[in-house]
């Protein structure tokens, strides 16, 4: 009997052995079985998570996990404020508005938060009684914007909201955030942790991250939330209009020709196009406007593989056009079409004052260095109150290298009472061609 109790230790250990050696050679099976089979761009790569990884350390100070939103600005942080407007675009009085200004609030994701439509858009407005607040943020769609405007913006009582809705809001993107130190793959309603190490060396792992967290940017989850952006918009405008205030939806277009826009990016237009002519909500479709130059074979986005963000001359002609109905019409119009130029070349403009302004005498002048001086001159406006110029394009100029070029110009009417009526409108569009 001892004899028999002192093995069975032994025979326990050796189970147990045994039993950790048949687990181990199970998981390095699973884990070869499934690298060999596993196909390809079926979960986020390693790379992908280190770029996720890094952006997060990036953007720490301008982002923070939220449970239901996802992701939400640090407020009182250097980024934003404490009402969640980016601090360049923050308010100048304080959170009480003169009646005498115009409060307008922009609510959207990356392309409002860096500002490429909205700045120039600022400029147009020239010294109008106006402020313009800027709460976009890297990422969101309408919930999460209308969301967080209730919770922090609403109280600011903007007199004109204007929400910047992009072809790919009727989906969610994933953010990457610290949250108490652990870094975690955000969506709304959804946080998932994540080890950047095991998810590196591991395909089980990456599958078992997988299996909580979903990529809702491919095409087949493209449109999934269209019902969650119709109802937050739906709340959204109820309260602006419900207060006397103006609701517009500015409709960004994917930054190409629409003859190379993808099925999924077509549909959500179209799903967002139906879902405005229902709510009846004021909305600026830039599509045209895009359109317009980019099938003139002109570069229109930031870097070239990115189809959602515009380059800066794109942003001006957006803004043009954007501007046509959120903004109140200048004293003095300016038509000049977008074209190709090359040094040496002269574009013709059309000044339009109106009819009250005929006979009065103007000036123009163009700051921008790919013009020559002579951009500079006077003239008189006919009965109708328009008036022709002449922009002659520097044919010597470093300047006319750089393609595209926006040139704002300025524009001085004699009002008659030591009144000068200005205009900034609409940006003069060139692209150079360097012979």
């Amino acid at each position: 009997m001892p004899r028999s109790d002192s093995r069975r230790p032994l025979r326990l250990r050796t189970k147990l052995l045994l039993g950790l050696a048949t687990a181990v050679f199970a998981i390095l099976a699973a884990e070869f079985g499934v690298r060999a089979l596993m196909p390809a761009g079926r979960v986020l790569s390693p790379t992908a998570i280190e770029t996720f990884y890094d952006r997060a350390r990036t953007e720490a100070e301008m982002i923070r996990a939220d449970p239901e939103l996802g992701h939400v600005p640090v407020l009182g942080g250097p980024v934003y404020d404490e009402h969640g407007l980016l601090r360049d675009w923050g308010l100048k009085n304080g959170a009480a508005k003169r009646a005498d200004v115009t409060r307008y609030l922009f609510l959207g994701d990356s392309v409002t938060r860096r500002s490429t439509i909205a700045t120039p858009l600022r400029a147009l407005a020239g010294g109008r009684e106006v402020e313009f607040l800027n709460a976009g943020v890297e990422s969101w769609n309408p919930v999460q914007e209308v969301e967080f405007y209730f919770r922090h913006q609403a109280a600011l009582a903007p007199d004109h909201v204007v929400l910047w809705l992009h072809n790919n809001d009727l989906t969610e993107s994933t953010v990457a955030c610290f949250l108490d130190g652990e870094f975690v793959l955000c969506n709304p309603g959804s946080l998932v942790a994540v080890d950047p190490v095991w998810y590196r060396r591991s395909m089980l792992y990456e599958l078992w991250v997988h299996s909580r967290h979903v990529d809702r940017l491919q095409p087949k989850y493209y449109t999934c939330r269209a019902t969650e952006v119709e109802a937050a918009i739906v709340r959204l405008r109820d309260e602006v209009t419900g207060r006397g205030a103006r609701l517009t939806i500015a409709l960004l277009p994917v930054f190409a020709a629409e003859r190379d826009w993808q099925p999924h990016e077509r549909a959500a237009r179209e799903l967002e196009l139906a879902m405005l002519d229902r709510l009846g909500v004021e909305f600026v479709d830039l599509q045209p406007a895009l359109e317009e130059i980019a099938t003139l074979g002109i570069a229109v986005r930031a870097t070239p593989n990115d189809a959602y963000h515009p380059n800066d001359a794109t942003g001006a002609v957006l803004a043009r056009a954007a501007a046509e109905v959120l903004l109140p019409a200048p004293p003095v119009r300016c038509t000049v079409e977008p074209r190709l130029v090359a040094p040496g070349d002269s574009v013709a403009a059309t000044l339009d004052a109106g009819p009250e302004f005929a006979g009065r005498t103007f000036e123009t002048r163009g700051p921008d260095r790919a013009v020559e001086p002579r951009v500079s001159g006077r003239g008189t406006l006919d009965s109708s109150g328009r008036g022709a110029i002449t922009l002659a394009v520097a044919g010597d100029s470093a300047a006319v290298a750089a393609a595209p070029a926006i040139l704002f110009f300025e524009c001085e009417v004699d009002s008659g009472d030591e009144r000068v009526m200005r205009s900034w409108w609409p940006p003069l569009f060139l692209v150079t061609v360097p012979r």
